[in-house]
């Protein structure tokens, strides 16, 4: 018996009725294993985009004896260097959210974690005779290492929502997605347990160039777990969506009889002439095909409007956050927190400072997100989340002078600024783009979205030092304070997307389309 269209678009199995009646908290073994790739995946990410916050104060005085996160003999002190892999970022997520659409998730979910772990290797493997030019060495390596991580973004998010039941995709999607905040917390633990190991050459000693190691193992820990996801990713099947997608580009007559996995097919009874059609071009889909799918979709405004609203607004808040997140070693510095002119000790003060806001501002904020995310929904969490965001960093600059004498209530206005991040905004446009559209174009939209993202953040990372150092971290935070305000018209474009079934609601326009076009093809050709 055939599988029609919502059984097939239900929760992305073959046997959805399985999975109806389940808590949104009870996870089957196949999700579960699902999550722990993906999450794995993005905890690497993580991982690697929040080190440079350390690694850079680290390079600053092994090369240069300074302490502190500007870098004077580097492109915009540092601010390139801290910017590198969000460049990258912008590349691999606009191609491999594309090329995941055409190709399907599994083979490049895995290329792109290959190149992030290869350019990994590679950084670490830097001789520091370059001199100067180290720093260019490295952002060349971390351009080409965020081209992986940027393909992590879309492809991560899909190949949850692709097959998650609609019950809990948010709660599963919104789990991904705090392993960033993992990821920096742990980056954290593990710099200050290197740091403790190597406190007697450095401190007592004197040998800093001990530090030369704390950087290298500090980074190159995480080549272990990235090896692993990439044999768990090679394992990982396609999605019955995905199939779904590529069987219908090989044979579009298959939506109308409403058979849209590659199991219903095979149960399906189709003529001769459509099977061998698609067996001819099943699963590798015409590349040609999978773009014009993006630019039919997106050629209508009431979806346009929506990509508008997911890019927008990721791009004004990833300004905001990366300029946070990169340059927290500055503000942290500026502010106070880190102020010893001992090297061992300054690095200590920046480590710590660094955990305490992942561990109390990070990571509370993504659960909050994801007990509430199929309670209040998506948009209110992303409207309430910029709101407060604003409302803080206009207290942090209001009440600049009195933060710097008074590191209680700073420590605590980063911490509730983190919380509302990632109990907002942060969590939330990585989520909506995943659930907003089907799945044809949605690794082109999540993509394109990121991208817009990472836009935002390259933006934070050149600037955020310049003007930090220029016009004050006081101004910054004022400037903050107006994006975050700028960014809450931009969601009002977003439809909500909890219970949203993109697939079926694009499927419902396409068959409409269909049916409006033949129409007046039957009209026109009677009047002549």
């Amino acid at each position: 018996m055939a599988i029609h269209v919502r059984d097939a678009y239900d929760a992305g199995s073959r046997r959805p009725e399985l999975y109806r009646n389940q808590s949104r908290w009870k996870l089957t073994w196949s999700e579960l294993k699902l999550l722990l790739i993906a999450s794995t995946g993005f905890f690497i990410d993580a991982y690697d985009l929040f080190n440079i916050n350390l690694v850079v104060v680290i390079l600053n005085y092994v090369v240069n004896k300074e302490l502190n996160g500007s870098i004077a003999n580097a492109s915009l002190q540092g601010g390139v260097l801290k910017a590198a892999a969000n460049i990258g970022c912008v590349i691999g997520q606009i191609v491999f959210g594309l090329a995941g659409d055409v190709y399907g998730r599994k083979i490049v979910y895995t290329v792109e974690m290959i190149i992030t772990t290869i350019a990994t290797v590679l950084i670490i493997s830097g001789p520091l005779s370059l001199g100067r030019n180290f720093f260019t060495y490295i952002t060349v390596l971390r351009v080409f290492m965020g081209i992986g991580i940027g393909g992590d973004y879309p492809m991560s998010a899909c190949v949850v929502a692709d097959r998650a039941d609609l019950k809990r995709r948010g709660t599963m999607v919104a789990f991904v997605f705090a392993m960033q905040g993992w990821g920096s917390f742990i980056g954290g633990l593990v710099f200050l347990i290197l740091m403790s190991i190597f406190k007697h050459g450095i401190q007592e000693d004197g040998h800093t160039g001990q530090l030369n190691a704390v950087w290298r193992i500090y980074t190159g820990l995480i080549i272990i777990p990235a090896v692993i996801t990439i044999a768990q990713r090679i394992m990982l099947p396609e999605s019955a969506r995905m199939r779904s997608v590529q069987a219908v580009r090989a044979d579009p007559s298959l939506i109308h009889r409403g058979v849209l996995n590659h199991a219903a097919l095979q149960d399906a009874k189709v003529d001769n002439a459509a099977q061998a059609h698609w067996q001819a071009n099943g699963i590798g889909a015409d590349r040609d095909q999978a773009w014009a799918d993006a630019r039919e979709y997106f050629s209508e405004w009431r979806h346009l409007k929506i990509l508008l609203g997911t890019t927008a607004s990721w791009f004004l808040l990833d300004i905001i956050f990366y300029g946070i997140a990169i340059n927290q070693a500055i503000f942290v510095s500026a502010l106070g927190l880190a102020s010893s002119k001992d090297p061992w000790e300054f690095l200590w003060q920046q480590g710590v400072a660094n955990i305490i806001i992942a561990a109390a501002g990070f990571l509370p904020g993504y659960y909050f997100t994801m007990f509430f995310i199929e309670i209040v929904g998506r948009k209110p969490i992303q409207i309430m989340g910029l709101s407060f965001n604003a409302l803080i960093f206009a207290v942090m600059a209001g009440r600049y002078e009195m933060l710097k004498t008074h590191h209680s209530p700073l420590i605590a206005c980063f911490i509730f600024l983190q919380f509302f991040f990632n109990f907002g905004a942060n969590a939330t446009t990585f989520i909506i783009p995943a659930e907003a559209f089907p799945t044809r174009v949605r690794g082109f939209a999540h993509g394109l979205s990121a991208a817009c993202g990472k836009c935002g953040a390259i933006i934070a990372s050149l600037a955020v030092s310049l003007m930090a150092t220029n016009v004050g971290p006081q101004f910054v935070l004022w400037l903050f304070c107006g994006i975050a305000v700028l960014a809450i018209p931009f969601t009002f474009l977003i439809p909500e997307t909890r219970g949203r079934d993109a697939d079926l609601i694009d499927l419902t326009e396409r068959r409409e389309a269909a049916a409006t076009w033949s129409r007046w093809y039957r009209e026109t050709s009677n009047s002549s």
